[in-house]
């Protein structure tokens, strides 16, 4: 059996593991730059047919069209600002490259599921927490799992056993089954590898601790890495349905969000699977049946009233972090 690091870096080193193009880097890279430009970003952008066409569908879309269609990428850039931009060419490399990675026992439709209700759900958090870091938060939480993919990919072999023992991606035991079979974890090769792509560090961050209890330091990047791992639980919920475990871990992360958690989490349910559905038709992702998402988050929501009295969340009575 290989040892983590060498698992880690056959990951690392795998052909089947496509890195960004030339062409998302500078995106990305103009992107954190405070001197760059529209017309920078849109150049770049231009020398990528098919990232030239996911930027124009989305600046034309309902969402930010304006009063006539446009075919200027320079004013699709205007339209959709600096974070989608980023997010789209990430999303759009993620989607094109990593996502259509199937080898035996991954459930794409499921594995869809879990990220789209990730998010979604973490960047309707941010929207309302941290509103200039809700494109990075949707960018986040559809990257949490990336890690099972660039394992199933990278190191065949090696997570074929934890693979077909963790069925569900999103099983609350997931790193521990990992760790148990291989010595390291699909966040923990996520953010591996993200950081090798140069990602911002508080998403990477983010990706690392989205099944922690602790979470990094300084205190701004803690706060962003919470609403992603709030995001994971109620991701958890939507496929897997509630229990007190899950109810309870998300409201430990609510509670440490805000001071009305309630008040949150039924912010956080309202529309969840009605925007999922629209995140999956503005990314072109097939969702397959999503009644399931629809009956677990409307049970959430039919008993958050209730929780307050069958529960209580005061800090020495919570429930302790399952991971």
């Amino acid at each position: 059996m290989p040892s983590a690091e060498q698992i880690l870096q056959s990951v690392r080193k795998s052909p089947r593991i496509p890195a960004p193009s030339h062409v998302v880097s500078r995106v990305l890279a103009l992107s954190r730059d405070p001197n760059c430009n529209f017309q920078m970003i849109a150049d770049a952008i231009q020398r990528d047919a098919a990232l030239t066409g996911e930027v124009l569908r989305q600046a034309n879309s309902a969402l930010y069209a304006g009063a006539k269609p446009t075919s200027s990428v320079k004013e699709a850039c205007v339209r959709l600002g600096v974070k989608r931009v980023r997010a789209v060419a990430i999303n759009d490399h993620v989607i094109s490259g990593l996502g259509k990675a199937c080898p035996k026992g991954f459930e794409p439709v499921r594995y869809w599921q879990g990220a789209l209700a990730t998010s979604v759900a973490a960047r309707d958090l941010a929207s309302k927490l941290v509103p200039e870091l809700a494109e990075d938060a949707g960018t986040a939480g559809l990257l949490v799992d990336v890690g099972i993919g660039l394992l199933a990919y990278g190191a065949r072999e090696a997570y074929a056993p934890a693979l077909k023992k963790i069925g569900n991606v999103l099983t609350s035991d997931i790193e521990a089954l990992e760790r148990q079979t291989l010595g390291l974890t699909h966040s923990e090769v996520g953010f591996a590898v993200l950081s090798d792509w140069k990602l911002d560090a508080h998403i990477c961050e983010a990706v690392r601790y989205h099944h922690a209890c602790e979470f990094p330091q300084p205190a701004s990047t803690e706060r962003f890495a919470r609403i992603i791992a709030t995001a994971v639980t109620c991701s958890r919920i939507a496929l897997c349905g509630s229990d007190m475990d899950s109810v309870g871990q998300l409201f430990e992360h609510a509670g440490a969000l805000t001071s009305n958690p309630d008040e949150l989490v039924a912010h956080l349910v309202d529309r969840l699977v009605a925007h999922i559905q629209m995140a999956a038709d503005e990314l072109r992702i097939e969702l397959g049946e999503t009644g399931c998402l629809a009956r677990n988050i409307g049970e959430l929501a039919e008993n958050l009233p209730d929780f307050d009295l069958k529960m209580s969340f005061r800090p020495m009575e919570r429930h302790p972090c399952l991971d």
